[in-house]
């Protein structure tokens, strides 16, 4: 008896297996690589700014805080906002809209203020921002009013 082998079917087959071993692997490699991206923060579009946020920051030759109650619907936000104007005391109020995408937040901001015997004074800000944690957004502001007065910045906004 004799036993012949042929060795051009044994690579073949072995490449074959080989070829559904990396395959597996690539899919293991990549579940792990997204398993770890969800838990490492990372946005998902599931972020959620929902709720009442903070910032100080300096605004001409004063310092305004700022309290905004955002409501997030989807990709979508919007809500109001009040400023305590330091050191003069001055109060101002206004709304809020804008969009998300992952982890950066766009938002405007709509004002008019009552100016004593002048007309109101229409202010519009641009914020755009990241979320940098669950209770943290970062970002630079653009300032523009009907007085032509022109501002930007950073800003640092924080969840109450």
């Amino acid at each position: 008896m004799r036993l012949t082998i042929n060795s051009t079917k044994i690579q073949s087959a072995t490449r074959i297996s080989w070829g559904i071993e990396v395959r597996i692997i690539k899919w293991i490699l990549v579940f792990c690589i997204l398993l770890e991206l969800s838990y490492s923060g990372v946005a998902w579009g599931n972020v959620d700014v929902s709720g009442v946020w903070m910032s100080c920051f300096p605004f001409g030759d004063g310092e305004e805080i700022m309290t905004a109650n955002i409501q997030q619907i989807e990709d979508s936000i919007l809500g109001s906002f009040s400023v305590e104007v330091k050191p003069s005391g001055d109060d101002y109020s206004g709304v809020i809209f804008g969009a998300i995408d992952g982890d950066k937040i766009r938002a405007y901001y709509l004002s008019v203020r009552d100016m004593e015997g002048r007309d109101p004074l229409l202010g519009m800000s641009f914020a755009d921002g990241k979320l940098v944690s669950d209770d943290t957004i970062q970002g630079k502001f653009y300032y523009h009013d009907s007085d032509l007065l022109k501002l930007s910045g950073p800003y640092e906004a924080t969840r109450c």
